[in-house]
């Protein structure tokens, strides 16, 4: 394994499988790092199996809908909107349909196209996928710099690290939680 990388993503799910892919679409040298067996898997248990997509409507629409905190994804909804996800998975050979309440399925109604799509996205840039655990970050200079392994504390460096991972204290990352708040 090489042990320099540009980028180390933490957590082969879907968004640290499309945040390396478009990485290494980027020209950059990237790890990911899944404590799975294999990535994407689960991506397998959403919508029943199908897997949502995403809605089929407009940026506007998307954020209105939102319960909680709204403003948290603005700025990720306008960079991407619905429709750029819907024509990226459409140009990574997974035809889609819009269904009742304008949600976004694969027309084979198989979450394992959206996750295959996405492994093959990440592997077709030459993103490298290690199965193990980050049992620490070390930082240089603020920044995210080298990730302990739970392998004999082998050390990965990188000019940056993106964690792509559930935290197990959610409250923890809540962003709408300001003093005083009833939130």
């Amino acid at each position: 394994m090489r042990n320099e990388f540009d980028r180390i993503v933490v957590g082969g799910g879907a968004a640290g499988l499309f945040a390396a892919g478009w990485a290494a679409k980027n020209g950059l040298r990237v790890l990911v790092l899944e404590k799975r067996e294999r990535p994407a898997r689960k991506i397998l248990v959403t919508g029943k199996g199908r897997c949502n997509v995403t809605n089929n409507c407009t940026p506007q629409e998307f954020i209105a809908a939102v319960r909680r905190n709204p403003r948290f994804l603005m700025s990720a909804v306008y960079a991407m909107t619905p429709q750029d996800a819907m024509a990226c998975f459409e140009g990574l050979g997974v035809p889609l349909k819009t269904e009742r309440g304008n949600r976004v399925f694969p027309v084979s109604d198989r979450a394992m196209d959206i996750a295959d799509a996405l492994v093959r996205f990440a592997r077709q840039g030459g993103v490298q996928i290690t199965q193990g655990t980050a049992d620490g970050l070390l930082l240089r200079d603020g920044a995210g710099a080298y990730v302990v392994l739970g392998i004999a504390a082998f050390v990965i460096g990188a000019a940056a690290t993106v964690l792509c991972i559930r935290l197990k204290n959610r409250s923890a990352t809540r962003t709408d939680r300001t003093e005083g708040s009833e939130n």
